[in-house]
């Protein structure tokens, strides 16, 4: 994505002119984000916004995989501290999961061994959705 549009859509996902226009923007950077907005979206998982971190989650997890995890399991667990229920965030996790078991299952035995307690339950919780079978 171009550095206009990538502003654009960042600008439209903190949007006050409504609901509908943050949720456009969020589909927009799903759609269209690609490998060389990795960096982008890693930073978006640091905004204040819940709603920008979440709308983050999926592309980056698709596009950089199980490598990202520790950074989404972190924007994830604030997510939880602010109180958020996280429902779409949830969901891309155990895409992320379902798509690629046993590199997850690799990066989250090391997160689950780590000393944030947060990082760590996550990590457990999300060890459920990696399915031994059919790992070839």
């Amino acid at each position: 994505m171009n550095d206009r549009d990538w502003a654009a859509t960042v600008r439209e996902l903190r949007s006050c002119d409504g609901v509908e226009v943050a949720v456009s923007a969020a589909k927009r950077l799903h759609r269209t984000a690609t490998e060389d907005d990795v960096p982008r979206l890693r930073e978006l998982l640091t905004d204040d916004s819940f709603f920008v971190r979440e709308s983050a989650a999926w592309p980056l997890s698709e596009l950089a995989g199980a490598v990202a995890l520790p950074e989404l399991l972190r924007a994830y667990q604030r997510g939880f501290d602010e109180g958020h229920d996280n429902d779409g965030f949830t969901t891309a996790l155990i895409d992320l999961a379902a798509a690629d078991p046993k590199g997850v299952r690799t990066v989250l035995q090391r997160i689950a061994d780590s000393g944030d307690q947060g990082l760590r339950d996550n990590a457990i919780w999300l060890m459920e959705f990696c399915e031994q079978e059919g790992d070839a």
